[in-house]
């Protein structure tokens, strides 16, 4: 795939996530380039994220913004969330008729997750020059990962009705919320709650 594929690719995983995803099947990527396309979205993102910790600074204060302030343990929870999300998305999916699985789940979301790479880019350059404009951006991100989610887990499994695919992201996403506090109070890391 040349840049230009990559750029067209966009575009359609946008306007038809089927065709999309049938193009991405038809790479046929062996399970090690799958987990490649997954580890390079997360070292993109953990790179912006440190790059834009450096220009804008924020303050540390409780234990969960100091961990996130670290690019490794940011890099190691964005993977190990893609992960159990590619996992949940497999699975759950299948509990319901769906005939997507894991292989192609780690895909899709390695992709996905490369698409808001692309994005949260942009948001740091909008920064530097329009700051005022972050906010705005950070909701385009949110609604755009949203879409993709239920568009690419519609796409993955065959289903047809995306009320029912919503419905299930949100649980899925509380489920996914329960199990990472159940970790993050095992290691310790609790946010600190105010009297």
């Amino acid at each position: 795939m040349k840049a230009g594929d990559l750029g067209e690719m966009m575009v359609l995983t946008l306007r038809d996530p089927d065709r999309a995803l049938d193009v991405l099947r038809g790479l046929d990527l062996p399970m090690a380039a799958r987990w490649m396309v997954l580890l390079l979205a997360v070292t993109l993102s953990t790179l912006l994220a440190g790059l834009s910790l450096l220009l804008f600074p924020i303050e540390v204060d409780n234990p969960v913004s100091r961990m996130l302030s670290e690019p490794l343990t940011l890099a190691g929870i964005q993977f190990g969330a893609m992960v159990m999300s590619a996992l949940f998305v497999a699975q759950i999916g299948r509990l319901f008729g769906g005939q997507g699985d894991f292989p192609d789940a780690l895909l899709a979301i390695g992709w996905v997750e490369l698409m808001l790479v692309g994005l949260q880019a942009v948001q740091v350059v909008m920064m530097v020059v329009f700051p005022a404009t972050a906010t705005l951006l950070s909701m385009v991100a949110f609604g755009l990962f949203l879409y993709l989610a239920v568009t690419m887990t519609k796409a993955l499994h065959g289903f047809t009705s995306t009320p029912k695919v919503v419905l299930g992201l949100i649980g899925s996403l509380f489920l996914l919320g329960f199990v990472l506090s159940l970790i993050a109070a095992a290691f310790g890391i609790v946010p600190e709650v105010a009297p």
